[in-house]
């Protein structure tokens, strides 16, 4: 098995779930995929969470989020606005582009300190109660750049949860 095999059968992760793209203009990005690709119809909103870290220190955070379902896969765009973010640090170095590759996760926090066992770093992390489903979200990206320069997000959400 190759490395990248043994590290994915260590960390359990389940099948990918989103593809996150920063993009600079949310509106701009929209139109671009909704009519290049076909993707949408997309859901816009504003994301500040509730709690928010940068390299585990507390920080403010407001995304602009666009998101639409593209086969089995979250297409999610990110516009950052403001505070600290790994979002603006990626489009001030490398522009738009492919970000993360997302997978939701049952068990936020073994999976969590399997990253951290492995010797991932968080880069960004974000809890926050999301009232249009009732429930509470849970989200970190990692810093695994060194395997295909793209981080990983694990993402729970209390309402998929839910029987």
């Amino acid at each position: 098995m190759t490395e990248i095999g043994e590290l994915k059968e260590r960390l359990s992760l389940p099948p990918l779930n989103q593809i996150g793209v920063v993009v600079r203009e949310m509106e701009k990005a929209v139109r671009h995929f909704s009519s290049v690709l076909g993707v949408g119809p997309f859901t816009v909103y504003e994301f500040v969470p509730d709690r928010h870290w940068v390299m585990e220190k507390p920080s403010y955070l407001k995304l602009l989020m666009g998101k639409a379902i593209w086969g089995d896969i979250e297409l999610e765009l990110v516009q950052p606005v403001e505070g600290q973010s790994d979002h603006r640090n990626f489009l001030d170095t490398h522009g738009e582009g492919l970000h993360h590759l997302g997978f939701n996760v049952p068990n936020y926090d073994e999976v969590f300190e399997r990253f951290l066992r492995e010797g991932f770093k968080p880069l960004m992390r974000a809890e926050s109660y999301v009232a249009a489903y009732n429930g509470h979200l849970k989200a970190c990206y990692f810093d695994t750049r060194q395997i295909g320069g793209i981080l990983i997000e694990i993402i729970w959400k209390s309402w998929s949860m839910k029987s």
